[in-house]
């Protein structure tokens, strides 16, 4: 059981622009996929409408602070609070990966036990949304994978995982 964030960011930890993710990386949402996959994505119904669908072979909860809000087929819940001790107390094998956006972020960071963050080496202009500050008195990286641009990757990029101390 464990509770983790999955993000892709810039060198000056920008993570969005107008609801859309600032680069499209196929490494990066090859890595996403295969992470999540089989369990839990927690994500806020502005992620949910910009993906535009629910993510398939996971079980999708969506925060909404609208209690009428609903989505055939996903969990709604309406606070961090409450997904976590639900999370908690059915003890499961699946872990959670908590997919965005900022708000949902900077709400769940002080439940998480791991970050998969993929930096790109690029800083964008325009950007409206920042993945939280960590400390590094808080988080040790536990693996680094560095990658060149290719064909399919617009910028060099690594994947960063962090676990907490």
């Amino acid at each position: 059981m464990s509770i983790n964030i999955i993000v892709c960011m810039d060198k000056s930890s920008a993570i969005g622009y107008k609801n859309k993710l600032l680069s499209h990386q196929s490494a990066d949402l090859k890595r996403f996929k295969q992470l999540t996959q089989g369990h839990f994505v927690l994500m806020g119904s502005a992620t949910y409408r910009s993906i535009g669908k629910l993510l398939p072979n996971r079980h999708n909860i969506i925060l909404s602070r609208n209690k009428k809000f609903h989505v055939p087929g996903a969990f709604i819940r309406h606070s961090i609070e409450d997904v976590i001790k639900e999370y908690k107390l059915n003890n499961n094998e699946q872990e959670l990966f908590i997919i965005g956006g900022e708000e949902v972020y900077k709400q769940a960071i002080k439940y998480v036990n791991k970050l998969y963050v993929t930096i790109i080496n690029h800083e964008f202009d325009k950007v409206d949304a920042y993945f939280p500050n960590i400390s590094v008195n808080e988080w040790k990286i536990i693996d680094i994978e560095k990658h060149l641009s290719d064909e399919n990757n617009d910028y060099d990029y690594s994947f960063v995982t962090y676990e907490r101390n």
